[in-house]
């Protein structure tokens, strides 16, 4: 259903008076009326919004008879919100000298809602929104007919402006009290005698109509309420499956959604009328970037090196088929359904279809048992034959007007992650977590700040009770209004950068100043247990490289380490813990770690432990996937065969590893090892290999020999078939 509302604004001379430094109500005013647009607009709203100016030079309007309703003007009549009635009210709105009657103000815009939406299908709801101080003088003739025009017609009244008192009009400390025109920054004045009278008027007319009444500094989360989306609930008709023999027709509405920007595509196009097309095209990942036609695509799903293509009717063939349905899996306890297990973006309420009594009162009896013993139904539910299943549970939820079953999505056991934090050293107390253990003056300044810092319990009521702050029907999103604020921008100024953050959307990120107030004592409390010191940072590094580094004037030569012993990046390994073998992760550096152990047979332990990574990576690689680190894997362990004196058992193992390459079919990583040279060590090498250097390069040819035979043998068994085909 959609909604006309109409927006009328003070522009005399009380809406622009502020000290100095100080925003107008008149400029609070104006941006919070392109908040509201913003968000009709950027949202794809069908709302239509009226904009009416009381205290305008002229007079615009179909009940003006040069003696009644004057200086009032309708400058903008009910329509969809667009740019240009952004950028009128943006640009072309300007203060006035002249006073004006409010209420009939409210009487041309009522007679302007009902006029333009007479005739009209899909309004379901009117509004009238008064933005003003209440500082002119007005008229009481009208206040009956303002009053039965508003009941009679369905029509909301919304007020921003005046902060009205709950309580009887006297002059006690008037001066304490905020007055409207300084309430959007905070700053205290005094109202006038005209204003209270305004306001008593106002009060009565709100009591009668039932609406509802914010002062500038509550203008945003009013706004939350403006921009609320009317949307005609769509049921989902199934039955609810309990056994197969017992089922409950029910129907399943949304009940909270998340709200996602809509494309930027076509909605925020400055012109409506405009064609935008989009251009899409696709290329080979080639040097010419060759232009392929979407009839010539086929989607393709990579397995190991081969690419296996998915027409659309193997994915038609192969995706999941299931019939609508929701079905009971099961019933649990509620607190088996665990709070942070909730998914999906939407909450549904459950109930009975609307035309089956017999239905109601089954669902009604389940409803009632789940709630007495405190269970929950885990369900299996398909929304259609097109979807996938999904698992979820249905809580019971009774309220005095209704009862129902609240759907929740919840996680398969794939979806599931688990995460282990290592707590606060509060029961057992060791020496590595005494120093971090907090004293019980710590634990209570935080518990203290936590209680201060609750918001179930802030501000109050029209009753005096204690009430939640921040409730979050009356927040808006602040990111969604910076955006909203920054497209606006960008359209009426392309090159210009984007403005600063509005002065209300960064008003309403601070919290509320009585949670500040308390909480600020807590937090020099908490400074004083916590101390913070600052630790100075030393000159000199400790540094494998500074540690044993002889300087001159010290230990004689005879005592000085030799700098080629590897420590393998000095303490940071010397600080790590042992290495016991070669693992898959950092083969590299556990063989490193393993040998500089100093140990007599660790090199040969380790060196066949690193035979054996190699030998795994290269038969669990998808292709050449890791063959770059068994590459590494064998220059390390070649090199340190060299450094040890210790060739002949990588000799050896080159031998066994080329068998075992062509075995496997892996020529491919041996024509690697042969391309970077990591054939057999030679004398020249190390003076312990017994290889000669015409055998280490026999060792890489004689395959490309064999290579070579293979394909002249190939060729020749292939000429002789062509002679056989040419007889």
């Amino acid at each position: 259903m959609k909604e006309a509302i109409a927006i009328v604004l003070d522009i005399g001379p009380s809406m622009n008076n502020a000290p100095p430094g100080e925003e107008t109500p008149m400029q609070t005013a104006v941006d919070a009326i392109k908040m509201i647009l913003q968000r009709k607009m950027f949202s794809e709203s069908k709302d239509e919004v009226s904009l009416v100016l009381f205290g305008t030079p002229g007079t615009d309007n179909p009940l003006s008879d040069d003696e009644s309703y004057e200086n009032i003007s309708i400058a903008r009549p009910l329509g969809l919100v667009d740019f240009d009635f952004l950028q009128q009210v943006q640009n072309d709105i300007t203060p006035s000298n002249i006073s004006a009657d409010f209420i009939d103000a409210l009487v041309v815009a009522m007679d302007h809602l009902v006029n333009a939406t007479q005739g009209k299908k899909g309004f379901g709801f009117k509004r009238l929104i008064l933005l003003s101080d209440l500082g002119g003088e007005f008229g009481d003739d009208q206040i009956d007919t303002i009053i039965a025009g508003i009941k009679n017609s369905g029509t909301e009244l919304n007020v921003i402006g005046p902060d009205i008192d709950d309580g009887d009009d006297d002059d006690d400390d008037d001066s304490q009290k905020p007055g409207p025109s300084g309430a959007a920054n905070g700053h205290q004045k005094g109202k006038t005698a005209q204003q209270r009278n305004g306001e008593a008027m106002l009060k009565r007319i709100l009591q009668e109509v039932d609406g509802e009444c914010y002062n500038f500094s509550e203008a945003l989360p009013a706004l939350s309420y403006f921009q609320m989306r009317q949307v005609r609930p769509t049921p989902w008709k199934v039955q609810l499956e309990i056994t197969s023999e017992v089922r409950i027709p029910v129907c399943s509405y949304i009940k909270i959604k998340d709200f996602k920007v809509k494309s930027f595509k076509k909605v925020y196009a400055k012109d409506e009328d405009a064609d935008i097309d989009t251009l899409r095209t696709y290329h080979k990942n080639d040097e010419e970037e060759t232009e392929v036609e979407k009839e010539d695509i086929v989607e393709g799903h990579r397995y190991g090196t081969t690419l296996v293509p998915m027409s659309e009717d193997d994915k038609l063939n192969m995706k999941y088929k299931a019939e609508k349905c929701l079905k009971a899996l099961g019933f649990t306890k509620m607190e088996n359904v665990k709070r942070h297990h909730f998914m999906g973006d939407n909450t549904h309420y459950v109930v009975a279809d609307k035309d089956d009594e017999a239905a109601s009162v089954a669902l009604s009896s389940l409803i009632n048992a789940l709630y007495e013993t405190n269970m929950a139904i885990i369900v299996r539910k398909v929304y259609s034959a097109a979807t996938a299943p999904k698992l979820g549970c249905l809580m019971p939820h009774i309220k005095s007007s209704y009862e129902c079953l609240i759907y929740v999505e919840l996680p398969f056991t794939e979806d599931i992650r688990q995460y282990t934090f290592g707590s606060l050293p509060l029961k057992e107390e060791t020496q590595a977590n005494k120093k971090y253990k907090p004293t019980d003056a710590q634990l209570d300044a935080i518990n203290e700040l936590i209680n201060q810092s609750d918001l179930s319990q802030v501000t109050e009521d029209e009753d005096g009770e204690k009430i939640e702050a921040l409730k979050p029907k009356l927040i808006f999103h602040p990111y969604f209004q910076r955006l909203y604020q920054c497209l606006q921008h960008r359209a009426f100024e392309p090159h210009d950068p984007l403005p600063e953050l509005s002065p209300l959307i960064a008003n309403s990120l601070k919290p509320p100043q009585e949670v500040s107030a308390r909480c600020e004592v807590q937090c020099e409390k908490i400074k004083e247990l916590f101390k913070l010191e600052v630790v100075k940072k030393k000159d000199d590094k400790k540094t494998g490289e500074n540690m044993f580094k002889q300087k001159e004037d010290e230990e004689p030569s005879s005592k000085k380490i030799k700098l080629d012993d590897d420590l393998g990046g000095g303490l940071a390994d010397m600080t790590k813990a042992d290495v016991t073998e070669v693992g898959t992760v950092t083969p590299v550096d556990d063989f490193i770690a393993l040998i500089n152990q100093r140990d007599a047979d660790r090199f040969e332990e380790a060196s066949k432990q690193m035979q054996k990574r190699v030998e795994q990576l290269v038969t669990d690689s998808f292709g050449p996937q890791f063959y770059g680190k068994a590459l590494d894997c064998l220059k390390t362990l070649r090199e340190q065969s060299v450094k040890k004196s210790e060739p002949m058992l990588y000799n050896t193992y080159m031998k066994k590893l080329k068998e075992f390459l062509i075995e496997k079919g892996r020529r491919d990583f041996w024509e690697m090892l042969v391309d970077e040279k990591q054939g057999l060590i030679s004398k020249m090498e190390s003076e312990d290999s017994t290889v000669t250097q015409e055998e280490a390069k026999a060792f890489v040819t004689e395959e490309e020999e064999e290579e070579k035979e293979e394909s002249k043998q190939s060729a020749e068994g292939d000429d002789a078939e062509d002679l056989l085909d040419q007889i």
